[in-house]
Order: C-alpha cells, then sequence, then structure tokens
C-alpha cells in the first residue's frame, strides 16, 4: 500500500503546485522585462497611473558641433560634418527632436555612448546609462498634465527618448503623446494632445 500512498501524495502535491502557480500567475502580472519593478498589468491607458513604460522609442539630434557620434544599442547615428545651431532650425525646433529614429525598443538597449568635438574643435566623450536614469520606470509627465485631464479609455503612446548635443551640453528629454480630453490649442480640434519635452537629464562637458 506504501507505493500506492506515496505516487497519490506525488500527484496531490503536483495538482496543488500547479493551482498554485496558475493562482499567482493571475494575480501578478509582471515584472516585466522591460520594467522588472512593475507588477502591475500594462494597459497602455491612463488606467496605469502613475504612468509606465516596458519599452520606448529613440531619437538624437547634435547642434554646434564639428563631429558628433551617438550610438545606442549596435545602431550609431553618425554627423562626420559639423551640425547647424538651434537657431538655422527655426520654428521646426523643438518639434525636430521628437522624430523617433528608432522605434518599439525594449528598455534597455544599453548604454549611449557619445564622442563628438564641439564647436571649437575639443574631442569630448558621454556615457548615459537610461536603466539608472530611468530606474523607476516610470513616465516623466509634463507639468501641465494631470490624470482628471486624459480620457480613460484613450491609448497613450511609448515614450521617445531624446538625446540632445548641443556644442559642450547633453540633454536627455521624454516625449510621450498622451490624449487630452480639451484643446490645447483653444480652436484647433486637432490639439488635443500633450507631448511636450520633458528634460530628465543635463551635462555641460
Amino acid at each position: 500500500m506504501r507505493p500506492l500512498r506515496t505516487a497519490a501524495t506525488l500527484l496531490a502535491t503536483t495538482l496543488l503546485c500547479a493551482c498554485q502557480t496558475s493562482m499567482s500567475n493571475e494575480r501578478n502580472f509582471g515584472p516585466y522585462p522591460g520594467a522588472p519593478n512593475i507588477d502591475r498589468r500594462y494597459t497602455g491607458t491612463v488606467a496605469d497611473w502613475p504612468l509606465f513604460f516596458i519599452r520606448h522609442h529613440f531619437s538624437t539630434q547634435c547642434f554646434d558641433t564639428q563631429y558628433c557620434r551617438v550610438k545606442y544599442g549596435s545602431v550609431p547615428a553618425e554627423h562626420r560634418e559639423p551640425t547647424g545651431s538651434i537657431e538655422s532650425v527655426g520654428r521646426n525646433y523643438p518639434g525636430i527632436l521628437t522624430g523617433a529614429t528608432r522605434i518599439g525598443i525594449d528598455n534597455f538597449a544599453g548604454p549611449v555612448v557619445i564622442d563628438w568635438k564641439s564647436k571649437d574643435g575639443t574631442a569630448l566623450h558621454a556615457e548615459i546609462d537610461f536603466d539608472e536614469l530611468f530606474k523607476d520606470r516610470l513616465v516623466p509627465i509634463p507639468p501641465a498634465v494631470k490624470r482628471e485631464d486624459i480620457p480613460e479609455r484613450s491609448n497613450i503612446s511609448e515614450p521617445t527618448i531624446v538625446v540632445e548635443v548641443v556644442n559642450r551640453t547633453v540633454n536627455v528629454y521624454t516625449s510621450t503623446f498622451i490624449p487630452m480630453k480639451k484643446e490645447q490649442i483653444p480652436g484647433n480640434r486637432h490639439s488635443n494632445f500633450n507631448d511636450d519635452l520633458v528634460r530628465v537629464f543635463t551635462r555641460t562637458y
């Protein structure tokens, strides 16, 4: 009788473990690979408030440099010729910053490595660790945006992380397309969103 009793015990234990695992998976929707500290279900709506992100887009721009190379992951962006000033872009600035060059990146593709020459020709180097910079995985929200301003079921985009090099200064911004209940430009029915830049890092070298 002992072997049968042992087999029955093992079967009961296996079924119990499977049941507990299933229940555990139903309760815990994380961690996400791109947001290991997040244990909430990701919906991509305001229901996620405070908003967090599990992937992102990436963009980079260089101004007032003699040479500029920004490498993030396996894809470098390189300007071998001198780059113009911010003023030369005119009214396209700062909108030009948010045009993503890479999309749908799982957090994160390693450090950003920047090698450039400033306007006076000085060779400079910088490395930025997004994993540390965005360690809480929360979306930086523009001060003008409040939770109650966002429609409940509208999709909120993944943030674009922008690396900007200006002469000797490196800035990091985020821009997130957030639907809004009201027009942000009175009379413009196409302005019911906010994608303002939020600066999360700046350093002059």
